[in-house]
C-alpha cells in the first residue's frame, strides 16, 4: 500500500517551526508578518525543489501543483494555512499544509497518472490576524470589499501587509476560482481539543464547523450611591449580567449539548468602587453545529436575559456583531476519509469542530471535509501544543488514501 515519506514529512514540520520560533518553544509567524514572509518563501522553495508547479494567486494563497495529463481536468484541492496565532504551536495549520505537499512528492514519485490536477494550497490569514479565512473566503468569492475596507485587524496593518506581499484589494477580489472547475476539498488539521486523545481515537472525521454567533448585551439600570441606597433598592447592572453568566452556562450544558456559550468580556459604568453599576456591556458568543440549533440557542439564551433583567429591575439591549454560518459537510467526502482510515487501520469517529477553518470557507464552493488527528491534552495557540509523530503520520497517509479515493471515483 501506498505510504508517504514520514521522515521528510516530519523533517519538513520541525524546519517549519524554527521560522518565527519562540523563547518559549512556540512559533509566532502572523499574516503577512515578516515571519509569514519568511515562511512562505520557505514552502516556495520546498515545492520547487520537489520539481512541483508553484502558483500564487491575487490573495497570495500558495499552492503546489501535481498537474494532470488532461489540461481540462479539474482541481482536487487539499491544504490549510501556515500563518499562526501569536506564540501559537507548531502543528495548527502548518501540518495540514506540509502534509499535501508530502502527498504531491509521493504520488509525482511513484510516477502515478492522474485523473484530476492535484493542488496542495496554503491560504492567506485563516487565523484572522487582519481578516478572518481572508484567502479562503477570497478563493470561495465570498470576500467583499467591505471586509478589507473594515478588517478587524485595522485598516493601516492590513495596507502594510498587503505593501509586504505585494497584494492589492483588486486582487484579491479577483482570486475567486470558479466551483465548475473544482472536485473536492480536503482538509487535515490537529483537533485542537481533547475528544480524540481522550478515546484513544486515532482520526476524527467531521460532520460540520460550527457556526458562531457574536453579541453584545447591555444590561441597563441605575447609578446610585453604594453606600447609601438599600440593597433591596438598587437596580444593579452587575448584579443582571452576573445572573446570566451563571444562568446561560446551566442552560446551555442542559439543552444544546454539545453547543457552547461564552461571555468573554465585560465592561462596567460608571466602573468606581463607590458607584452602583448603572450598565454592564457583556460580550457574548455562541457555536452549534447547525443554523437551526443556534436559532433555538439563540432564542433561549435572549429569553433568558429578558427574564433576568426584569427580576433585577433592568432593561436589555442586545447588538449582533459577528455572524459566521455553520457549515455541514460533505456526506461523500466524509465516506472517503472513513473507508480511507479503515484500509489503513486506523480508529475514526465522527465529531463537530467547533473551531473554524478555512474548509468553513471552501464548503460553500465544492464538496468539503475535514480530517483531524489527537493533540496531547487538547492543547493549542500555546507553545505546548503538541501531536505524536505517529499521529501525524496516520493523518497524513489517511489524506493521501482520502484523495486516491476521491480520484478512483472519477475514473
Amino acid at each position: 500500500m501506498l505510504r508517504i515519506n514520514a521522515r521528510r514529512l516530519l523533517d519538513d514540520l520541525e524546519a517549519l517551526g524554527e521560522i518565527g520560533r519562540t523563547p518559549q518553544g512556540g512559533v509566532s509567524r502572523p499574516a503577512m508578518s515578516p515571519a509569514d514572509v519568511e515562511g512562505r518563501a520557505w514552502f516556495r522553495a520546498r515545492v520547487e525543489a520537489a520539481g512541483l508547479e508553484f502558483h500564487r494567486d491575487g490573495a497570495a494563497n500558495l499552492s503546489a501543483v501535481l498537474p494532470a495529463g488532461d489540461p481540462t481536468a479539474p482541481t482536487l484541492l487539499t491544504g490549510s494555512h501556515l500563518d499562526t496565532v501569536p506564540n501559537g504551536g507548531r502543528y495548527d495549520g502548518a501540518l495540514g499544509v506540509l502534509a499535501a505537499l508530502e502527498i504531491l512528492r509521493t504520488l509525482r514519485q511513484a510516477c502515478l497518472s492522474l485523473p484530476v490536477h492535484l493542488e496542495a494550497i496554503s491560504f492567506t490569514d485563516e487565523e484572522g490576524e487582519l481578516q478572518d479565512q481572508l484567502g479562503s473566503r477570497a478563493l470561495a468569492g465570498t470576500l467583499t470589499a467591505r471586509d478589507l475596507d473594515r478588517p478587524r485587524g485595522g485598516g493601516d496593518k492590513l495596507a502594510a501587509g498587503m505593501r509586504r506581499l505585494g497584494v492589492t484589494h483588486q486582487g484579491m477580489l479577483a482570486a475567486r476560482r470558479d466551483p465548475k472547475d473544482l472536485l473536492a476539498f480536503v482538509e487535515l488539521h490537529v483537533e485542537q481539543g481533547p475528544r480524540l486523545e481522550a478515546a484513544g481515537i486515532d482520526i476524527g472525521v467531521v460532520t460540520a464547523i460550527v457556526g458562531i454567533r457574536s453579541y453584545w448585551l447591555r444590561f441597563l439600570g441605575r447609578a446610585a450611591h453604594a453606600g447609601t441606597t438599600p440593597m433591596d433598592a438598587r437596580a444593579d447592572a452587575v448584579w443582571g449580567a452576573a445572573a446570566f453568566v451563571q444562568s446561560a452556562r446551566d442552560l446551555v450544558i442542559a439543552r444544546f449539548s454539545p453547543g457552547v456559550v461564552n461571555c468573554g468580556q465585560i465592561q462596567v459604568r460608571p466602573g468606581a468602587f463607590n458607584i452602583v453599576p448603572a450598565e454592564a456591556h457583556l460580550a457574548l458568543e455562541l457555536r452549534h453545529g447547525s443554523e437551526a440549533h443556534l436559532d433555538d440557542m439563540e432564542d433561549a439564551l435572549f429569553n433568558l436575559a429578558e427574564g433576568l433583567a426584569q427580576v433585577q429591575g433592568l432593561t436589555l439591549e442586545r447588538e449582533l456583531v459577528a455572524r459566521c454560518i455553520a457549515a455541514p459537510l460533505d456526506e461523500g467526502v466524509m465516506g472517503a476519509i472513513e473507508r480511507a482510515a479503515s484500509r489503513l487501520g486506523l480508529s475514526h469517529r465522527r465529531l463537530m469542530s467547533f473551531a473554524g477553518h478555512d474548509t468553513q470557507a471552501m464548503s460553500a464552493i465544492t464538496p468539503s471535509a475535514m480530517l483531524l488527528v489527537p493533540s496531547m491534552g487538547g492543547t493549542s495557540h500555546n507553545p505546548r501544543e503538541f501531536t505524536r509523530q505517529e499521529d501525524i503520520v496516520n493523518g497524513a497517509n489517511t489524506l493521501l488514501h482520502t484523495l486516491l479515493g476521491l480520484m478512483a471515483e472519477i475514473k
